[in-house]
């Protein structure tokens, strides 16, 4: 399955606050106003994955809040199966 197809799962779509190389970057809105950023990118044979929760303080000024995920590499074959595991459901 792409990788679009399997965060879409989740609530995520394709963000475009930025642009990163080799990198695609999803975010999802949740009910409760926080922001979820995801960053999948690819480095040689691995794949890294970064998640952060954000608050919007005003337009255009995100917050960070509460504990992400950072620097998560993983070979390529397990990709799948770490999203599905730690993206929970959105709004729970």
């Amino acid at each position: 399955m792409k990788l679009t197809e399997v965060v879409a799962q989740h609530g995520f779509i394709p963000s475009k606050l930025a642009e990163i190389n080799n990198a695609k970057l999803y975010s999802r809105q949740n009910i409760d106003g926080v922001t979820e950023l995801l960053c999948v990118q690819k480095i040689g044979n691995v794949m890294r994955v970064d998640r952060m929760p954000l608050v919007e303080l005003s337009p255009g000024i995100l917050l960070p809040i509460g504990d992400g995920i950072s620097n998560q590499v993983l070979p390529r074959g397990e990709l799948e199966g770490y999203l599905n595991t730690t993206l929970v459901p959105m709004n729970q």
